[in-house]
Formats: structure tokens, sequence, C-alpha cells
């Protein structure tokens, strides 16, 4: 019987889309579904009976979450593949075409592969007493059923958590946050297929990044400047040993605020919402995500 503790993960980026190739970066999860569909094409046929004369099989898509914790030897082909390639010193931003992984999940009873896989968003978040995780989002062109993988695994590799973490708002250190989450989408272009029984591609548009934090309510520093609509800035930074993983966005809008009284006895906080943008593409980037990793 097959559970969930038993089962493997593994990526490699392709070398072109659809490409495949042997997966050797194992990815330890929390969740994982990656599943395909068949699209059966039905006709309304009137052939002097009520029941449904022929179904025709067209097209596949595959497309599902992968969860795991943020480790501070993760593979960096999440950022790769999920923002861009950027510049060589290590720097992820949005560049574009995005490149493809291939992904291998053995469920140990049984091993499955999927080709194609594009990274529909990428969703960050860690809160007070947790660790960082991450949603993958994923496209892919197809699946099919492979070989058992046989993973290894860094011992000692634990999730950063919230405690490692220091966020700058506009470029001050705040040591009161609480919970905060950042989200990165792609835009997948999902349906082309052409006269193809899979994707012929998935390529990426405009990236958008948005997020939020939770703060204690403590001085009205970042109320104000949401009141009076001011451009902040926001990063985030963990650190361990010599690895670290940081996430920049260089210009930010709050787009939402609260500040709810949940009870006599209860801390007020205070939640903002935020979208990143830049004003020059050419020498600015609304994200930029950086760390070294294994």
């Amino acid at each position: 019987m097959a559970v969930g503790a038993q089962c493997v993960i593994g990526i490699i980026k392709e070398a072109s889309f659809g490409a495949g190739g042997t997966v050797s970066v194992w990815q330890t999860a929390t969740s994982e579904s990656l599943n395909a569909t068949e699209n059966i094409v039905l006709s309304d046929r009137i052939q002097n009976t009520a029941e449904q004369v022929g179904a025709v099989v067209s097209t596949q898509a595959v497309a599902g979450d992968i969860v795991f914790p943020v480790t501070p030897e993760m593979s960096d082909l999440w950022l790769d593949c999920g923002i861009g390639s950027g510049d060589p010193s290590g720097t992820y931003y949005s560049e574009r075409p995005l490149r493809s992984l291939m992904i291998g999940i053995d469920h140990s009873t049984s091993a499955l592969q999927a080709s194609g896989c594009m990274i529909e968003s990428l969703a960050f978040s860690s809160s007070q007493g947790g660790e960082l995780s991450c949603t993958a989002a994923i496209q892919a062109k197809g699946m099919s059923k492979c070989s058992a993988l046989n993973a290894t695994y860094t011992s000692g590799d634990n999730p950063y958590v919230h405690s490692e973490a220091i966020f700058y708002l506009n470029d001050i250190v705040d040591n009161s946050v609480t919970t905060w989450n950042l989200s990165i989408g792609n835009n997948l272009v999902g349906d082309l297929y052409g006269t193809s029984r899979n994707r012929l591609d998935i390529p990426a548009g405009k990236m958008g990044v948005t997020g939020s934090f939770t703060k204690l309510f403590d001085d009205t520093v970042e109320r104000d400047a949401f009141l009076n609509v001011l451009e902040r800035s926001f990063k985030v930074k963990y650190e361990r040993g010599s690895r670290s993983l940081v996430f920049w966005c260089p210009k930010v809008h709050y787009t939402t605020h609260t500040e709810n009284i949940g009870g006599q006895s209860e801390f007020i906080l205070e939640t903002f919402g935020f979208v990143s943008y830049s004003e020059d593409a050419t020498n600015q980037k609304s994200l930029r995500a950086s760390g070294d990793f294994s």
C-alpha cells in the first residue's frame, strides 16, 4: 500500500520545451497534486437514440501543485524556471522565455514523469512559529509512466523558519512582522495545441508580483504611507550559516490595509496587501530574488 512518506519527487531543467531528461535533483515536499486530464470530444449527432454515441480523445492537459519547505540547500531551478535566469551573479528576475522542467514523481507503487513543466506561479510564505514554504503551480505538456526513482537527500538540510527572517520595510529593519506571503505569477498561455494531442508550448506572459504582510500595530509609519499613497519597498532575507535567500521588491504600493480589533485580550495587528512594479523595465525590476544555494 502506497503512503505519502514513501514518495519521491525529482526535477531537472529541460534543454528545450518537452525535451525530457533524467531527473537528478531531489525535492522534499509536503504535498503534490500533478495530474493529467483528457479532453473527450462528444458528438451531438442525432441517431434515433437517447444514448451518447461515440467519444474521441482529443487533447491532454497536465496541471497541479507541488508544496515544499524551502531549505538552505534547495535547488535554484525553482527560481530559474519560475522567475527567470536573471544575470550571472545569481540574481533572478523576469527574463523571458522561461525554461521548462522535467518532473518525476514516484508514488511507491509506480512512478510517473511530466515533461514540459512550466511554472504558473510561485507562492512563498511563513508565519511566526513556522517554516518557510513554497507552493509551485504547474502546467505541463504531457505525463507518462517511468521507472522507479532512487533519490538521495542532503542530511540536516532543514527548512528555514520565520525567526530566521529579516524584514526591511522601506529599507528599515522591522522585527514585528508575524506573517507574510509573496506570489509570483507568470500568466502562462496554456491552450496552444494546434493539431497536436499535447501542448505545443506553454509560453509565459507578463510577470505579476503581489504580496502581503502582517505586523504589530506599534507605530503609524506604514499606515501613513498607505493613506498618503506613498511608494515603498519590501525586502525579506533568510539566512543560516553561509546560505541565504532574499526577495526584494524595490517599488511597491500598498493596495489594502486593516487593523481590526480581535478582542480585549488580543494584540492589534495591521495587514498590508501590496503590488510590486517597475517604472523603467530596462533598468528596474519589480522583483529580484537571490541567494547562496547548494
